[in-house]
Protein backbone atom coordinates (compact mmCIF):
# COMPACT_ATOMS: atom_id res chain seq x y z
CA UNK A 1 0.00 0.00 0.00
CA UNK A 2 1.47 3.76 -1.00
CA UNK A 3 2.08 6.00 2.10
CA UNK A 4 1.83 9.58 1.92
CA UNK A 5 5.20 10.67 2.71
CA UNK A 6 6.47 14.64 2.56
CA UNK A 7 10.69 13.90 3.06
CA UNK A 8 10.80 11.20 0.22
CA UNK A 9 8.77 11.88 -3.32
CA UNK A 10 9.37 8.84 -5.09
CA UNK A 11 6.71 10.09 -8.23
CA UNK A 12 8.98 13.27 -8.43
CA UNK A 13 12.05 10.91 -8.33
CA UNK A 14 10.72 8.70 -11.20
CA UNK A 15 9.35 11.76 -13.20
CA UNK A 16 12.91 13.31 -12.71
CA UNK A 17 14.66 10.47 -14.04
CA UNK A 18 12.46 10.04 -16.64
CA UNK A 19 12.82 13.46 -17.82
CA UNK A 20 16.52 13.68 -17.31
CA UNK A 21 16.29 10.31 -19.87
CA UNK A 22 14.00 12.23 -22.04
CA UNK A 23 16.25 14.79 -22.53
CA UNK A 24 19.20 13.09 -23.00
CA UNK A 25 17.99 11.32 -26.27
CA UNK A 26 16.58 14.62 -27.08
CA UNK A 27 19.91 16.40 -26.99
CA UNK A 28 22.18 12.54 -28.39
CA UNK A 29 19.21 13.09 -31.49
CA UNK A 30 19.77 16.32 -31.80
CA UNK A 31 23.77 16.14 -32.05
CA UNK A 32 22.79 13.15 -34.85
CA UNK A 33 20.68 15.37 -36.88
CA UNK A 34 22.59 18.63 -37.05
CA UNK A 35 26.01 16.63 -37.71
CA UNK A 36 24.71 14.15 -39.61
CA UNK A 37 27.27 11.47 -37.80
CA UNK A 38 25.87 8.57 -35.49
CA UNK A 39 28.55 8.55 -33.98
CA UNK A 40 30.72 11.38 -32.58
CA UNK A 41 32.42 10.43 -30.19
CA UNK A 42 33.93 7.11 -28.97
CA UNK A 43 31.01 6.31 -26.21
CA UNK A 44 28.45 6.55 -28.72
CA UNK A 45 30.34 3.81 -30.36
CA UNK A 46 33.74 2.79 -29.85
CA UNK A 47 34.25 -0.10 -31.74
CA UNK A 48 33.04 1.75 -34.69
CA UNK A 49 34.48 4.97 -34.25
CA UNK A 50 37.85 3.05 -33.98
CA UNK A 51 36.78 1.14 -37.59
CA UNK A 52 35.95 3.82 -38.89
CA UNK A 53 38.90 6.13 -38.14
CA UNK A 54 40.67 3.17 -39.81
CA UNK A 55 38.52 4.03 -42.61
CA UNK A 56 39.07 8.02 -42.90
CA UNK A 57 42.61 7.31 -42.80
CA UNK A 58 42.20 4.67 -46.03
CA UNK A 59 39.97 7.37 -47.70
CA UNK A 60 42.59 10.45 -46.90
CA UNK A 61 45.35 7.87 -48.22
CA UNK A 62 43.56 7.13 -51.65
CA UNK A 63 43.10 10.91 -51.95
CA UNK A 64 46.81 11.18 -52.24
CA UNK A 65 47.09 8.28 -54.01
CA UNK A 66 44.91 9.72 -56.97
CA UNK A 67 46.88 13.23 -56.37
CA UNK A 68 50.26 11.16 -57.02
CA UNK A 69 48.81 9.29 -60.09
CA UNK A 70 47.55 12.28 -61.78
CA UNK A 71 51.12 14.15 -61.27
CA UNK A 72 52.72 11.08 -62.76
CA UNK A 73 50.58 11.24 -65.44
CA UNK A 74 50.94 14.78 -66.06
CA UNK A 75 54.50 14.11 -66.01
CA UNK A 76 54.47 11.87 -68.88
CA UNK A 77 52.40 13.97 -70.79
CA UNK A 78 55.03 16.57 -70.89
CA UNK A 79 57.76 14.32 -71.60
CA UNK A 80 55.80 12.92 -74.23
CA UNK A 81 54.85 15.89 -75.65
CA UNK A 82 58.40 17.32 -75.96
CA UNK A 83 59.87 13.89 -77.60
CA UNK A 84 56.99 14.30 -80.31
CA UNK A 85 58.78 17.73 -81.01
CA UNK A 86 62.05 16.01 -80.67
CA UNK A 87 60.76 13.30 -83.34
CA UNK A 88 59.41 15.68 -85.33
CA UNK A 89 62.85 17.53 -85.84
CA UNK A 90 64.17 14.19 -86.48
CA UNK A 91 62.01 13.16 -89.01
CA UNK A 92 63.16 16.68 -90.63
CA UNK A 93 66.06 16.07 -90.75
CA UNK A 94 65.85 12.19 -92.15
CA UNK A 95 64.04 13.97 -95.05
CA UNK A 96 67.16 16.64 -95.59
CA UNK A 97 69.18 14.32 -95.24
CA UNK A 98 68.05 12.08 -97.91
CA UNK A 99 67.94 14.70 -100.19
CA UNK A 100 71.49 14.81 -99.69
CA UNK A 101 71.84 11.91 -100.25
CA UNK A 102 70.59 12.15 -103.97
CA UNK A 103 74.09 13.19 -106.16
CA UNK A 104 72.15 16.21 -107.84
CA UNK A 105 73.30 18.74 -105.15
CA UNK A 106 75.88 20.82 -105.75
CA UNK A 107 78.38 22.25 -102.85
CA UNK A 108 75.93 25.45 -102.52
CA UNK A 109 72.74 23.38 -101.94
CA UNK A 110 74.72 20.83 -99.61
CA UNK A 111 75.63 23.66 -97.11
CA UNK A 112 72.05 24.87 -96.88
CA UNK A 113 70.90 21.54 -95.91
CA UNK A 114 73.93 21.44 -93.65
CA UNK A 115 72.86 24.51 -91.68
CA UNK A 116 68.98 23.47 -91.54
CA UNK A 117 70.30 20.42 -90.26
CA UNK A 118 72.44 22.09 -87.45
CA UNK A 119 70.01 24.42 -86.47
CA UNK A 120 67.52 21.53 -85.93
CA UNK A 121 70.14 19.57 -83.69
CA UNK A 122 70.70 22.81 -81.94
CA UNK A 123 66.87 22.96 -80.96
CA UNK A 124 66.37 19.73 -80.06
CA UNK A 125 69.82 20.06 -77.63
CA UNK A 126 67.77 23.51 -76.41
CA UNK A 127 64.61 21.77 -75.70
CA UNK A 128 66.07 18.73 -73.61
CA UNK A 129 68.16 21.12 -71.63
CA UNK A 130 65.08 23.16 -70.36
CA UNK A 131 62.33 20.81 -70.95
CA UNK A 132 61.99 19.82 -66.52
CA UNK A 133 58.76 18.82 -64.31
CA UNK A 134 59.17 20.00 -61.16
CA UNK A 135 62.60 20.09 -61.04
CA UNK A 136 63.08 16.70 -62.32
CA UNK A 137 65.29 17.21 -65.82
CA UNK A 138 63.39 14.75 -68.63
CA UNK A 139 65.50 14.64 -71.22
CA UNK A 140 68.51 15.60 -70.63
CA UNK A 141 70.27 12.23 -69.00
CA UNK A 142 71.23 13.88 -65.99
CA UNK A 143 68.21 13.21 -63.71
CA UNK A 144 68.02 10.73 -60.64
CA UNK A 145 65.37 8.88 -62.71
CA UNK A 146 67.73 8.54 -65.93
CA UNK A 147 70.71 7.71 -63.77
CA UNK A 148 69.14 5.35 -61.50
CA UNK A 149 65.93 3.62 -61.28
CA UNK A 150 63.75 5.61 -63.18
CA UNK A 151 60.45 7.39 -61.21
CA UNK A 152 58.25 5.41 -58.56
CA UNK A 153 54.53 6.68 -58.11
CA UNK A 154 52.70 5.99 -55.17
CA UNK A 155 49.80 4.94 -56.31
CA UNK A 156 48.56 3.23 -52.79
CA UNK A 157 48.17 3.74 -49.59
CA UNK A 158 50.51 1.25 -47.85
CA UNK A 159 54.34 0.26 -48.73
CA UNK A 160 55.83 -2.15 -51.01
CA UNK A 161 55.95 -2.70 -54.56
CA UNK A 162 52.54 -3.60 -54.83
CA UNK A 163 51.88 0.35 -54.38
CA UNK A 164 54.05 1.83 -56.82
CA UNK A 165 54.16 1.74 -60.57
CA UNK A 166 57.82 2.52 -61.43
CA UNK A 167 58.52 4.35 -64.68
CA UNK A 168 61.59 2.98 -66.31
CA UNK A 169 64.67 5.37 -66.37
CA UNK A 170 65.02 4.57 -70.62
CA UNK A 171 62.04 7.45 -70.62
CA UNK A 172 64.29 10.13 -68.80
CA UNK A 173 67.35 8.93 -70.61
CA UNK A 174 69.35 11.70 -72.79
CA UNK A 175 67.42 12.51 -76.03
CA UNK A 176 70.43 15.58 -76.71
CA UNK A 177 71.83 14.59 -80.29
CA UNK A 178 75.32 12.91 -79.27
CA UNK A 179 72.79 9.97 -77.73
CA UNK A 180 70.42 10.11 -80.11
CA UNK A 181 73.28 9.66 -83.18
CA UNK A 182 76.51 8.61 -81.05
CA UNK A 183 75.49 6.75 -78.36
CA UNK A 184 77.30 3.04 -77.78
CA UNK A 185 80.92 3.53 -79.03
CA UNK A 186 83.86 2.25 -76.58
CA UNK A 187 87.01 1.78 -76.69
CA UNK A 188 89.71 2.75 -78.99
CA UNK A 189 89.36 1.05 -82.41
CA UNK A 190 90.14 1.73 -86.07
CA UNK A 191 87.13 1.67 -88.96
CA UNK A 192 87.58 2.44 -92.27
CA UNK A 193 85.77 5.54 -93.78
CA UNK A 194 83.59 3.08 -95.52
CA UNK A 195 82.24 0.56 -92.57
CA UNK A 196 82.62 -2.47 -94.45
CA UNK A 197 83.43 -3.93 -91.31
CA UNK A 198 79.72 -3.56 -90.14
CA UNK A 199 80.46 -1.18 -87.87
CA UNK A 200 78.77 2.04 -89.32
CA UNK A 201 77.71 3.77 -86.24
CA UNK A 202 81.50 3.39 -84.23
CA UNK A 203 82.91 4.65 -88.01
CA UNK A 204 80.54 7.82 -87.77
CA UNK A 205 81.60 8.54 -84.36
CA UNK A 206 84.95 8.03 -85.45
CA UNK A 207 84.95 10.15 -87.85
CA UNK A 208 83.30 12.70 -85.65
CA UNK A 209 86.02 12.58 -83.00
CA UNK A 210 88.19 13.78 -85.42
CA UNK A 211 91.06 11.14 -85.20
CA UNK A 212 92.15 10.11 -88.82
CA UNK A 213 94.91 8.47 -90.81
CA UNK A 214 95.83 6.90 -94.05
CA UNK A 215 96.80 3.15 -93.96
CA UNK A 216 99.28 1.41 -95.71
CA UNK A 217 96.74 0.12 -98.33
CA UNK A 218 95.75 3.63 -99.47
CA UNK A 219 92.28 3.53 -97.36
CA UNK A 220 91.36 6.39 -95.00
CA UNK A 221 90.66 5.36 -91.39
CA UNK A 222 88.98 6.86 -88.49
CA UNK A 223 90.38 6.29 -84.48
CA UNK A 224 87.10 6.79 -82.21
CA UNK A 225 88.47 7.88 -78.75
CA UNK A 226 86.13 8.42 -75.50
CA UNK A 227 88.79 10.94 -74.43
CA UNK A 228 88.60 13.34 -77.05
CA UNK A 229 84.64 12.50 -77.86
CA UNK A 230 83.82 13.48 -73.87
CA UNK A 231 85.85 16.91 -73.47
CA UNK A 232 85.62 18.21 -76.93
CA UNK A 233 81.72 17.10 -77.89
CA UNK A 234 79.75 17.08 -75.14
CA UNK A 235 79.12 13.09 -74.80
CA UNK A 236 78.78 12.97 -71.30
CA UNK A 237 75.79 15.67 -71.04
CA UNK A 238 77.01 18.24 -69.52
CA UNK A 239 74.92 21.30 -70.76
CA UNK A 240 77.72 22.78 -72.25
CA UNK A 241 76.04 25.00 -75.34
CA UNK A 242 79.58 25.60 -76.76
CA UNK A 243 80.74 21.77 -76.26
CA UNK A 244 77.25 20.85 -77.66
CA UNK A 245 77.24 23.44 -80.63
CA UNK A 246 80.88 21.90 -81.21
CA UNK A 247 79.62 18.34 -81.18
CA UNK A 248 77.04 19.33 -84.06
CA UNK A 249 79.12 21.02 -86.05
CA UNK A 250 81.37 17.98 -86.25
CA UNK A 251 78.26 15.63 -87.19
CA UNK A 252 77.34 17.89 -89.69
CA UNK A 253 80.89 18.00 -90.80
CA UNK A 254 81.19 14.50 -90.99
CA UNK A 255 77.87 14.26 -92.78
CA UNK A 256 77.19 16.28 -95.65
CA UNK A 257 80.04 16.47 -97.20
CA UNK A 258 78.91 14.13 -100.45
CA UNK A 259 76.19 11.89 -101.01
CA UNK A 260 77.71 8.78 -99.75
CA UNK A 261 78.23 10.61 -96.01
CA UNK A 262 74.64 11.64 -96.29
CA UNK A 263 73.55 8.41 -97.68
CA UNK A 264 75.13 5.86 -94.19
CA UNK A 265 73.93 8.56 -92.27
CA UNK A 266 70.27 7.30 -92.79
CA UNK A 267 70.22 4.32 -90.67
CA UNK A 268 71.80 6.02 -87.31
CA UNK A 269 68.93 8.78 -88.03
CA UNK A 270 66.56 5.81 -88.36
CA UNK A 271 67.98 4.21 -85.06
CA UNK A 272 67.28 7.50 -83.82
CA UNK A 273 63.57 7.48 -84.75
CA UNK A 274 63.39 4.05 -83.60
CA UNK A 275 64.05 5.30 -80.22
CA UNK A 276 62.15 7.69 -80.20
CA UNK A 277 58.97 5.68 -81.07
CA UNK A 278 60.16 3.44 -78.34
CA UNK A 279 60.06 6.06 -75.67
CA UNK A 280 56.51 6.99 -76.52
CA UNK A 281 55.46 3.42 -76.97
CA UNK A 282 56.73 3.13 -73.26
CA UNK A 283 54.81 6.63 -72.64
CA UNK A 284 51.40 5.81 -73.64
CA UNK A 285 51.25 1.93 -71.87
CA UNK A 286 52.55 3.75 -69.03
CA UNK A 287 49.98 6.37 -69.33
CA UNK A 288 47.66 3.66 -70.07
CA UNK A 289 48.50 1.82 -67.04
CA UNK A 290 48.70 4.41 -64.59
CA UNK A 291 45.27 5.98 -65.92
CA UNK A 292 43.52 2.43 -64.63
CA UNK A 293 44.89 2.75 -61.23
CA UNK A 294 43.13 6.23 -60.95
CA UNK A 295 40.03 4.31 -61.71
CA UNK A 296 40.89 1.71 -59.49
CA UNK A 297 41.72 3.89 -56.80
CA UNK A 298 38.11 5.38 -57.16
CA UNK A 299 36.94 2.06 -57.03
CA UNK A 300 38.51 1.31 -53.63
CA UNK A 301 37.48 4.74 -52.42
CA UNK A 302 34.20 4.30 -52.87
CA UNK A 303 33.71 1.18 -51.58
CA UNK A 304 35.57 2.31 -48.18
CA UNK A 305 33.53 5.68 -48.06
CA UNK A 306 30.15 3.54 -48.84
CA UNK A 307 31.38 1.39 -45.26
CA UNK A 308 32.26 3.90 -43.25
CA UNK A 309 29.00 5.41 -43.90
CA UNK A 310 27.39 2.81 -43.48
CA UNK A 311 29.13 2.66 -39.78
CA UNK A 312 29.51 6.60 -38.91
CA UNK A 313 26.98 8.61 -40.97
CA UNK A 314 23.02 8.90 -39.11
CA UNK A 315 19.87 7.84 -40.42
CA UNK A 316 18.47 10.63 -40.86
CA UNK A 317 14.45 9.21 -40.79
CA UNK A 318 15.56 7.35 -37.44
CA UNK A 319 16.96 10.05 -35.69
CA UNK A 320 14.07 12.65 -37.08
CA UNK A 321 11.57 9.74 -35.19
CA UNK A 322 13.74 9.90 -32.52
CA UNK A 323 13.90 12.85 -31.53
CA UNK A 324 10.16 13.79 -32.04
CA UNK A 325 10.00 10.81 -29.34
CA UNK A 326 11.84 12.66 -26.64
CA UNK A 327 10.59 15.86 -27.22
CA UNK A 328 7.57 14.59 -26.56
CA UNK A 329 8.64 12.45 -23.23
CA UNK A 330 10.92 15.33 -21.85
CA UNK A 331 7.57 17.10 -22.15
CA UNK A 332 5.00 14.93 -20.39
CA UNK A 333 7.69 14.07 -18.01
CA UNK A 334 8.10 17.94 -17.11
CA UNK A 335 4.31 18.23 -16.96
CA UNK A 336 3.86 15.12 -14.37
CA UNK A 337 7.31 16.11 -12.62
CA UNK A 338 5.31 19.21 -11.76
CA UNK A 339 2.11 17.14 -10.44
CA UNK A 340 4.68 15.11 -8.77
CA UNK A 341 6.10 17.95 -7.02
CA UNK A 342 2.08 18.81 -5.71
CA UNK A 343 1.60 15.96 -4.21
CA UNK A 344 3.18 15.99 -0.89
CA UNK A 345 0.75 19.20 0.10
CA UNK A 346 -2.15 16.23 0.15
CA UNK A 347 -0.40 15.89 3.89
CA UNK A 348 -1.42 19.26 4.70
CA UNK A 349 -5.88 17.92 4.55
CA UNK A 350 -4.41 15.15 6.94
CA UNK A 351 -3.80 18.05 9.47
Amino acid sequence: MASITINTNLASLTAQRNLSRATTGMNTAMERLTTGYRINSGKDDAAGAAVSNLMKAQISGYDVAEANSTMGLSLLDTAEGVLDIVGSYVQRIRDLTEQAANGTYGTASLEAIRTEVQQRMLEINRLCDVIDFNGIQLLDGTSVAAQGAGVNLQVGNNSGNANIINLDASIFKSAKVTALFLGGATGNTWYDRSATDGKSTLALQARVSGNETTTTDGVTKYKYNNAIVNNKYDDDHNGSAVQSSSCITAICDAVYTDDATAREFLSFIDDAIENISARSALIGAYMNRVESAVDAIGVQKENIVSANSSIKDADVAEESSSYVKYQILQQSAATLLATANQQPQIALNLL
